[in-house]
């Protein structure tokens, strides 16, 4: 295997998987040096929802954007009052579990979409191959990997690195671990803050967030930048509930009539704000990796993000851990030029390992408070 030095002078790495893991991570390589591509599956930048807001914590995200030379901009797309946060429960009333105030840890906030943008924007022009779905990822006599796409020629890399999130191709080269489905799913909708503007909801909004939580449900309702207000309804279902229940995320009526199903013991004043989502619901798996999971480092493969530590979003943190392992395996391919790639890898993979077992762990203790769920990872 080369050694850093020879990666960064020579050698090919690539990256698969667009999100914020793999676009941190292409914009650190770059910065030092190295030749990265990154190869996405979607079509184009904007080939589907990016999802809401999130704050990245001091610790965590921002010293990766500090890192990669974008604090200013970032300063400039996030929200500092946006850390306000609510916890109701089912009437609108306190919940017993929490107070209004502010998360204690909390960064600014800044919408998915606009990190994404950011991230794109900071990277040398070509960087990313659109419309790249990967079928495999194989290893070669050389000692080189060979990434196969489903309607594209295969190319070959010195490092491949998996940032492509819960159904990761790469992690397949590393370990036969899947995440497991948690029991739990979320239905994302959109609502135009002109429909809310000086109503009583938008009154108990405020400027941050607010979670209604009651009976193993919540609904997270969510201040983005645009005028736009997001709302999640998590409901404890199986994994292929539409189909079990009969209907398609773009029938917006049976979706209506599905959630107002589930949630038939709410406040009726919460449901109304189903009658007011523009377009179609996004549905959301949630999946969690077991929390002690290890596995050998191999020659030429690495992983970052939800392809080896995917996780519910209870806690917040899930951006931020992906951004810190993009910056953490940067620095170790560059803190020492002579030592060979699998060793930083190594080395990297251990911290991000302990790190994250901690981190699931806490995840799956919220889930147990909340929404009551128990996930046996001993069953197959």
């Amino acid at each position: 295997m080369k050694s850093c030095e020879e990666l960064r002078d020579g050698g090919k790495v690539a990256i698969v998987g667009a999100g914020p893991a793999g676009t941190m991570l292409a914009r650190l390589l770059q910065t030092q040096g190295f030749s990265v591509k990154v190869f996405e599956r979607d079509a184009s930048p904007t080939a589907r929802s990016q999802g809401g807001s999130l704050d990245l914590r001091k610790n965590a995200g921002q010293r990766a954007i500090k890192q990669a030379g974008l604090m200013e901009e970032f300063r400039r797309l996030s929200r500092s009052d946006a850390k306000a946060f609510k916890m109701l429960d089912s009437r609108g009333k306190p919940h017993p579990a929490g107070e209004a105030g502010t998360h204690e840890e909390a960064g600014p906030e800044i919408d998915r979409g606009d990190l994404r943008q950011m991230l794109l924007g900071s990277l040398a022009p070509d960087t990313i191959a659109w419309g790249h779905a990967v079928n495999d990822v194989l290893p070669e006599a050389d000692g080189r990997w060979r990434i196969e796409f489903k309607d594209q020629a295969p190319v070959t890399a010195d490092l491949v690195v998996g940032a492509d999130g819960v159904g990761s191709r790469v992690r397949r080269g590393l370990t036969p671990v899947r995440p497991r489905y948690t029991g739990m799913t979320m239905l994302a909708g959109v609502i135009r803050k002109e429909l809310w503007r000086g109503s009583e909801l938008s009154d108990l909004l405020g400027e941050g967030s607010v979670m209604f939580a009651d009976h193993h449900q919540t609904i997270f309702v969510q201040r983005c930048s645009r005028n736009l207000i997001l709302l999640y309804y998590s409901m404890v279902v199986a994994e292929d509930w539409p189909a079990v229940q009969g209907f398609a995320l773009d029938d917006s009526k049976a979706v209506l009539n599905a959630i107002t199903a589930a949630y038939h013991n709410w406040s009726p004043e919460l449901l109304t704000m189903l009658t007011q989502v523009d377009g179609n619901f996004h549905r959301w798996p949630l999946s969690v990796m077991p929390p002690d999971h290890r596995w050998e480092t191999r020659p030429g493969l690495a992983m970052v993000g939800d392809s080896s530590h995917a996780m519910p979003p209870f806690t917040g943190k899930g951006v931020n851990l992906a951004l810190l392992d993009s910056l953490e395996l940067a620095d170790g391919l560059v803190a020492n030029p002579a030592a060979e790639v699998t060793e930083a890898v190594k080395k990297c993979e251990a911290r991000m390992q302990e790190r994250t077992r901690n981190e699931i762990s806490e995840c799956l203790e919220v889930g147990r408070h909340i929404y009551g769920l128990e996930i046996d990872f001993s069953k197959p």
